[in-house]
């Protein structure tokens, strides 16, 4: 019985996550590989909704940055001043959760942004069985002399769903009721930080799982 894991589009509500197995034309000859495909099969690929560009340039004294929406970047002096400076964009913007017992989840970058675009996305997994959260596009450029540039429709990051038998199926499951949409995010902002830290590597534990359970009752 395939696994569930629910999630909404905060940014744009028309924004959908992707099958990776579905951006892979069945002529390669890698869709013929059973290990390919088994990883394929638990993993999405999420594509911009906007045409964007942004470039960096850092001086001993100042930095510069230019951007075609500059409303979508959150950063800070850290983030800026890192060896490699680190950007968030808000867009696309998912929330995930489940209500299956220690489903792991992977974000992390897709190979096409380092060759076309520039940037590749920072990684990182966690327990979502234990912690619904936001999904959060950290980026850092390749090559700080050239621009970051996304065109509409290119893939930007995947993320994978890791239960604890790696042969159980899994099914996306996307939530597009206004209302009910509202209430989940509303219900994520009010989860502090001491609350979810110390869940982000444990095991499930039954009693407090996801934080939008309510929703189903």
């Amino acid at each position: 019985m395939p696994l569930t894991i629910h999630y909404v589009s905060v940014f744009n509500q028309e924004d959908t996550l992707i099958p990776q197995s579905d951006l892979i034309d069945s002529e390669y000859v890698q869709t013929k590989c059973p290990v390919h495909n088994h990883k394929q099969s638990r993993t999405f690929v999420a594509t911009s909704p906007i045409d964007f560009n942004l470039s960096i340039n850092r001086t001993p004294n100042q930095n510069f940055i230019s951007c075609s929406r500059p409303e979508l970047l959150e950063y800070d002096d850290e983030h800026i001043n890192s060896p490699k400076p680190v950007i968030q964009l808000v867009f696309p913007k998912f929330l995930f959760y489940t209500e299956e017992d220690n489903i792991w989840f992977e974000f992390y970058d897709h190979p096409m942004t380092a060759l076309k675009n520039n940037f590749i996305c920072m990684s990182g997994w966690f327990n979502l069985s234990n912690w619904s959260r936001m999904s959060s596009t950290a980026i850092t450029l390749v090559n700080e002399k050239k621009s970051v540039i996304i065109e509409k429709g290119d893939p930007l990051f995947r993320v994978s769903f890791y239960p604890p038998n790696l042969d159980e199926g899994i099914v996306l499951k996307k939530e597009n009721n206004r209302e009910v949409v509202r209430q989940w995010v509303d219900a994520h902002s009010k989860i502090s930080e001491k609350d979810w830290r110390p869940r982000l590597f444990s095991k499930t534990e039954t009693e407090s799982k996801c934080p939008f359970s309510f929703l189903f009752k």
